[in-house]
């Protein structure tokens, strides 16, 4: 059963998160790391979403397009040099903020699709979706990357549900096609991948269908979806041709609920989870898969699928031991002491905070300080005030006391730990609120106090322009 040869870090930069805002230095050490934990490729996505067009810039300004653009050519040119391979991922249709014509927009409807569309059957809207895929392909290609592939996919954004573009998932690889012979003018030996992110069991048949009959052999593999809380993709057709790989979310802990994802209750592991993925993917002959990561959060998730697919440990104990060797400096027993500190957090709401920090304290004294420490004393911190906040019936001093707290403890985290800014989207607290907040919210009001915090929301429910969002669940 080994297997899994292909082990890319799949790293985003975007919404504000690590992978976004992270310096040359900072960047560098993240993906040494990532290769010493057994991954052998980086992949990075150009999301347009809030932006205008990098690459229509007559007056040479340098605002957010272009500074973001900089950053994912840093990031690839550092994979580059650290001996990873290179992918790049491809939403088709997803444009800039500047080329939304209301001519050329895409039909939007049918629960799954989302993003600033056009609809590729309009020839203008056509036409900027292969401009803005060669003007990318040619910025890297001068600036001096060496892309190795492509991954598409056709949700997440993108899609068009109008009659000329239904279906469209057969419209999408016929899009991913003609992107694939642009980025090989420029890159000759690149590969075609897919992402099956949201796909559903009917889309890969269809696209079997078709792939066998009018691109055969084209795409070499499919990053399978695994839904939240499961551990293997469902069972689809492929392609000939096209290895099976798989889409594993390492952002998030053990479950899909209650769910600790991309940060707000602080850094995520899980140990059981990842390594039954692992398990199963090799079971069904999975070659390799593609890690979603958000930023410095998953670190620990990191170095757990790193080194379990590769077969650098054989259980997630060990790498537990091995990264509190590493990182923490634990010796001896307090290398399996702090496994089984870090274990206990994969259900988070079911710790004992109590006992968590006395042993913390215990095993923390003689560690060197980092950020890897601090995280998870941040966590900590997060559900000490998160307990005191959720006892008793009656808001009184001490219990308001133990809200604020909550904010400014995920505050300290994501400004004097991670350094992040302005975070947005799903990765924001707001989408990922504590069960008290409406209650804590009616007494400030009731007591004629402002908002205490603005990660406290303004009353409304964040979650309702995203019912249904398989992302939010």
């Amino acid at each position: 059963m080994d297997n899994l040869s292909y082990r890319e870090l799949y790293a985003p930069g975007h919404f504000g998160n690590s992978y976004e805002i992270m310096a040359d230095f900072q960047m560098r050490e993240v993906l040494q790391e990532a290769k010493s934990w057994g991954f052998n490729a980086y992949g990075d996505w150009l999301d347009c979403a809030d932006l205008r067009d990098p690459f229509n810039n007559p007056y040479h300004e340098w605002l957010l397009p272009q500074a973001i653009w900089e950053r994912k050519v840093t990031n690839f040119k550092i994979a580059q040099e650290v001996g990873l391979q290179t992918n790049l991922c491809v939403t088709p249709n997803h444009v800039y903020l500047d080329q939304l014509a209301s001519d050329i927009l895409a039909d939007r409807s049918g629960g799954r699709i989302q993003g600033q569309l056009i609809c590729p059957s309009k020839p203008a809207g056509h036409e900027i979706v292969l401009k803005n895929q060669r003007n990318v392909f040619k910025s890297l290609k001068d600036r001096g990357i060496r892309l190795d592939a492509i991954s598409a996919c056709p949700y997440d954004y993108g899609g068009c549900n109008c009659p000329a573009c239904r279906p469209w998932i057969l419209t999408f690889g016929k899009l991913a096609v003609e992107i694939h012979e642009i980025a090989k003018e420029y890159f000759p030996d690149i590969k075609a991948r897919l992402i099956g992110w949201w796909w559903t069991v009917q889309e890969h048949d269809l696209f079997k269908e078709w792939a066998d009959r009018e691109a055969h052999g084209r795409f070499v593999s499919m990053a399978a979806h695994i839904p939240y809380g499961e551990t293997r993709p469902a069972a689809v057709k492929l392609p000939e041709g096209c290895e099976l790989h798989a889409f594993v979310h390492i952002g998030y802990a053990e479950k899909a609920s209650p769910r600790d994802v991309y940060g707000p209750w602080g850094p995520v592991i899980a140990p059981n989870r990842l390594a039954r993925t692992v398990y199963e993917l090799k079971g069904i002959e999975c070659k390799g898969y593609m890690a979603y990561s958000e930023g410095l959060l998953d670190d620990l998730n990191k170095a757990l699928l790193g080194a379990l697919s590769s077969g650098k440990s054989a259980d997630s104990r060990s790498v537990l031991a091995e990264y509190s060797d590493k990182y923490f400096g634990a010796r001896g027993w307090d290398r399996k002491a702090w496994a089984a500190w870090l274990v206990k957090w994969g259900e988070p709401w079911g710790v004992d905070v109590v006992p968590a920090r006395k042993e913390f304290d215990r095993l923390a004294e003689d560690a060197p300080p980092s950020w890897r420490l601090a995280q998870w004393e941040a966590k900590l911190r997060i559900f000490e005030a998160h307990a005191e906040a959720s006892k008793g019936d009656q808001w009184g001093k001490a219990r308001l006391a133990a809200g604020d707290r909550f904010f400014l403890e995920r505050d300290k985290l994501y400004r004097e730990v991670w350094q992040l800014g302005l975070v947005r989207h799903v990765l924001h607290p707001r989408y990922h609120p504590p069960s008290w907040l409406s209650d804590w919210q009616k007494t400030c009001l009731a007591d004629g106090a402002a908002f205490r915090h603005p990660h406290a929301g303004r009353g409304d429910d964040p979650r309702a322009a995203y019912r249904g969002d398989p992302i939010l669940g």
